[in-house]
C-alpha cells in the first residue's frame, strides 16, 4: 500500500510540475544548476533530490515566474524550492503588495520586480535578503520608498535600479544602509531637490544617474563624500546652475553628461578634470549640450593650468560636447583647462569663426563644426591639427572649400562640407590618410570640380550628389590615382558622350541616378575600364546605343531602371561579358530580346519589376534558364502573390512579347550548345597544340644531342 501511495503522490507531483512549470520550460545547466520557467504560481516545483533540504551544495536557480498571482505561496513544498532560489524574475500586475514570499528566498542574489505597475510596497520586504546584489524596480508606479531599503542584517546590494517610476522626494535616510552600492539609477521619475544630500552615505557608488527628472538645484548633492563616484548622468533636468560643492566633485568624475539643462554660463573650472583619481582609465567625457551657454570664456588660473602641465599622462582622451547651445564666442584660451581634447563638437550654436590656442587642440581627430554661420576657417588654428581624422562642417556658410587652411592635415578621413554655398572647385590641396579619404560635396550649387596632378591624394570615394552640374564633362577628376566611388547622382546632367566622363580609370563605383539623361553616345565610358557598378536609375533614358558600354568588361552591377526604355535588344549589352545583377525595374518594358544571353559567361540575375512582359515570353525565359539553355535569370526584388505571375515574377497575359518564332529559339539553343561544344573542343586543342609543340622540341633538341655525341 505503501508503494502504491508513493506512486500516486510521484504522479501527482508530476502532474502539477507539468501544470505550472512545464517540463520543457526546465533547464538542467549542471550539478544543481537550473533555468526554470513558470506561470501563474510555482506550485509543485521541486528540484533534484540531491539539491533539496540542508544541502551544502552550492545551488544556482534563475527562476522566471510570468503572469503570478500576488502572494503565490501554496504549500510547504513551495516554500522550501524558494529558498533554493539565487535569481528571480517576476512578470504580474501587483498594484499593491507586501511580497510576502521574499520571506523565504534567502539565497537570493538577483531580483528583478520590474513593469508590474507597483504602487506601493508594505512593510520591510527586502530586510532578510542578505545576499541580495541587484534589486530591479524600475518600470513601475513607485511614489514612496521611504522604508523600502532597511535591512535585519548587513546587505550587499551593489545594483539599484528605480527608473521610470513617479518618486518627487528622497528623503535623506533612504539610502543610508545600502553602504556597498555601485550603480544607483533614479533616471525617468519626478525628482525636484536633492536638498537633504541622500547619497552621502554611499561611499562606494561609482554610476549615478538623474537623467529625465525635475531637479533644479543640485545643493551640494553630488558632493566629495561619494569618494568613487566616476559617472554621473544628469541630463534633460533643469539646472541653471552648478554650487562649489558640487564642483569640487566634478573634478573627479570620467563621466559627467549633463546636456539639456538650463545651464547659461559656463565656469572654465566645469572643464578641468583632476586626473590623479582615475585609476588608470584614459577616457573622459563630459557633455554639455543642450544647454543656454552663449561664450566659453577664457580659463585664467595659473595655478589650474600648471596642475594640468604637471600632471599631464600620455594617453589621456577627452571627448567634449557643446552642441545645440547658444554659443557666439570661443574665447582664444577657452580649452585651455581640458586634457587632450579628442572629440570636440561644437555643433548647432551661433559661431561666426574659430580661433582657438592650437596648443589644446593638438590631438584633436573628431570635431563637429556644423550648423554655425562660418564662412571661412583659420588658417593658424586648422593647419596645426595634425591628427584631425573627421572634420564636419556642414550646414555652415562656406562659398568656397576651404582646403588652404587643411594643407597639413594629412591624416583626414572624413570631410563633410556639405550644404553650403559651394559654386565651383578649383584645386584641392588637402591630402587624405592613407587609408583613404572620403570627400561629402553634397547639396551645394557646385557645376564645376577640377584637380590638377598631385592634388587630393588619398581621395578615394566623392560625393558630389544634389548639385547643380548639368555638364559631366566639368568633373575633371582624371589625376586621382586613388578615387574608387564618385556619386554624381540628383543633378542636371542632359546627355553623355565619349568627352563627358573626365575620370580616373581606377574607379569601380559610378552613380549617375536621377539626373535628366536622355542619351548616352557610344564609348562613353572607355576611360573607366575597371567600373564594377554603373547606376543610371531615374533618367529620361529611351533606349541603349550599341557599344554604349563599351570598354567596361569588368562591370558587375547595371542600373538602368525607372526609365522610358520601352525594348531592350541584349546585344546591346555584349560588351558586358561578365554582368551578373541588371535593373531594368519599371520601364514600362514591353518586349526585351534576350539572344545574347545564351552563351553568357555568369548568370545574370534581371530584376524586371514595374514592367508588362507578357507570361508566354516570361514562361519561355524562365524554361531556358531552368534548363541550361539560357544564363539570363528573371528575378524581383518583391514576389508577386495575386494576379498573374510566374514564380513570383508579375506578368501580362496575353500575346507573345517574344518577337522571335519557336523554331528560332530551337536553333538558337542548338547553336548555344554546339558554342559551348566548339569552346571545349577549342580548348582541348589548344591544350594538345601545346603537348604536340613540346614533344616535337624535345625530340629535334635529343636528335641534335645525339648528333654532336657521334
Amino acid at each position: 500500500m505503501g508503494t502504491v501511495t508513493t506512486g500516486f503522490l510521484l504522479l501527482l507531483s508530476a502532474s502539477l510540475i507539468a501544470g505550472y512549470c512545464p517540463r520543457e520550460e526546465h533547464h538542467h545547466l549542471g550539478f544543481c544548476a537550473y533555468r526554470i520557467k513558470c506561470f501563474n504560481t510555482i506550485k509543485g516545483a521541486t528540484l533534484g533530490q540531491e539539491c533539496q533540504g540542508a544541502s551544502n551544495n552550492d545551488i544556482m536557480v534563475d527562476l522566471t515566474l510570468q503572469d503570478a498571482y500576488d502572494g503565490f505561496l501554496v504549500n510547504v513544498t513551495d516554500t522550501e524550492f524558494l529558498t533554493s532560489i539565487t535569481s528571480l524574475k517576476v512578470l504580474g500586475n501587483w498594484p499593491q503588495t507586501n511580497l510576502s514570499f521574499l520571506e523565504y528566498t534567502v539565497r537570493l542574489t538577483n531580483l528583478n520586480l520590474g513593469n508590474m505597475q507597483i504602487k506601493q510596497i508594505y512593510g520591510r520586504p527586502f530586510q532578510y535578503l542578505s545576499r541580495l546584489e541587484i534589486l530591479d524596480l524600475s518600470h513601475n508606479q513607485l511614489s514612496e520608498i521611504d522604508e523600502l531599503f532597511t535591512f535585519e542584517y548587513s546587505n550587499k546590494i551593489k545594483k539599484l535600479y528605480l527608473a521610470y517610476n513617479k518618486i518627487s522626494e528622497i528623503p535623506g535616510y533612504v539610502f543610508q544602509e545600502l553602504t556597498s552600492l555601485i550603480e544607483l539609477d533614479l533616471s525617468n521619475n519626478l525628482i525636484e531637490d536633492l536638498n537633504e544630500e541622500p547619497f552621502s552615505n554611499l561611499t562606494n557608488l561609482e554610476t549615478l544617474n538623474l537623467n529625465n527628472n525635475c531637479i533644479k538645484y543640485l545643493n551640494g548633492a553630488i558632493n566629495k563624500k561619494l569618494l568613487n563616484l566616476k559617472h554621473l548622468f544628469i541630463n534633460n533636468n533643469k539646472i541653471n546652475n552648478i554650487d562649489d560643492k558640487s564642483l569640487d566633485k566634478i573634478y573627479h568624475l570620467e563621466t559627467f553628461e549633463f546636456s539639456n539643462n538650463k545651464l547659461n554660463k559656463l565656469m572654465p573650472k566645469l572643464l578641468y578634470r583632476h586626473w590623479d583619481h582615475f585609476g588608470g582609465h584614459l577616457k573622459c567625457r563630459i557633455i554639455l549640450s543642450g544647454n543656454q551657454l552663449s561664450v566659453i570664456k577664457n580659463a585664467t588660473s595659473k595655478e589650474l593650468k600648471e596642475r594640468i602641465d604637471k600632471h599631464r599622462i600620455d594617453g589621456l582622451r577627452t571627448e567634449l560636447d557643446l552642441s545645440k547651445n547658444e554659443i557666439e564666442r570661443i574665447e582664444y584660451n577657452g580649452f585651455q583647462y581640458v586634457a587632450n581634447i579628442m572629440n570636440l563638437d561644437v555643433s548647432h550654436n551661433r559661431l561666426r569663426s574659430f580661433v582657438v590656442n592650437i596648443t589644446d587642440l593638438a590631438n584633436i581627430r573628431f570635431f563637429n563644426l556644423s550648423n554655425n554661420f562660418i564662412t571661412g576657417l583659420d588658417f593658424t588654428t586648422f593647419s596645426h591639427m595634425n591628427n584631425l581624422q573627421n572634420l564636419d562642417l556642414s550646414n555652415n556658410r562656406f562659398d568656397y572649400v576651404p582646403d588652404q587652411s587643411l594643407s597639413y592635415t594629412h591624416n583626414l578621413k572624413q570631410l563633410n562640407i556639405t550644404y553650403n554655398g559651394i559654386t565651383q572647385v578649383e584645386g584641392f590641396h588637402v591630402t587624405f590618410h592613407t587609408s583613404g579619404g572620403i570627400l561629402d560635396l553634397s547639396n551645394n550649387t557646385l557645376s564645376s570640380f577640377n584637380v590638377s596632378p598631385g592634388q587630393a591624394n588619398g581621395l578615394i570615394e566623392l560625393i558630389l550628389h544634389s548639385n547643380n552640374i548639368s555638364d559631366a564633362s566639368q568633373i575633371q577628376l582624371k589625376h586621382l590615382r586613388n578615387l574608387t566611388k564618385l556619386d554624381l547622382s540628383k543633378n542636371i546632367i542632359g546627355g553623355l558622350n565619349e568627352s563627358s566622363l573626365q575620370l580616373p580609370v581606377t574607379l569601380i563605383f559610378l552613380d549617375l541616378s536621377s539626373n535628366r539623361i536622355k542619351n548616352i553616345s557610344p564609348s562613353t565610358f572607355y576611360r573607366v575600364t575597371h567600373l564594377r557598378t554603373l547606376r543610371l536609375a531615374h533618367n529620361y533614358l529611351k533606349n541603349i546605343e550599341y557599344g554604349t558600354f563599351r570598354g567596361l568588361t569588368s562591370l558587375l552591377n547595371l542600373d538602368i531602371s525607372f526609365n522610358m526604355i520601352t525594348n531592350l535588344n541584349s546585344k546591346a549589352l555584349l560588351d558586358l561579358k561578365f554582368l551578373r545583377f541588371l535593373s531594368i525595374r519599371h520601364n514600362d518594358m514591353v518586349s526585351l530580346e534576350c539572344n545574347a544571353w545564351i552563351s553568357h559567361k555568369n548568370d545574370l540575375i534581371v530584376f524586371l519589376d514595374g514592367n508588362k512582359f507578357s507570361c508566354e515570353w516570361l514562361e519561355t525565359v524562365l524554361t531556358d534558364y531552368n534548363n541550361g539553355y539560357s544564363k539570363m535569370h528573371p528575378a524581383v526584388n518583391y514576389p508577386q502573390i495575386a494576379g498573374s505571375s510566374l514564380e513570383g515574377i508579375p506578368c501580362v497575359k496575353g500575346p507573345d512579347n517574344l518577337i522571335r518564332p519557336r523554331y528560332v529559339m530551337v536553333d538558337e539553343r542548338l547553336l548555344a550548345i554546339n558554342q559551348k561544344i566548339l569552346e571545349a573542343v577549342k580548348e582541348q586543342t589548344s591544350y594538345l597544340r601545346k603537348y604536340i609543340w613540346r614533344y616535337f622540341l624535345h625530340e629535334a633538341n635529343r636528335t641534335d644531342g645525339m648528333q654532336s655525341y657521334k
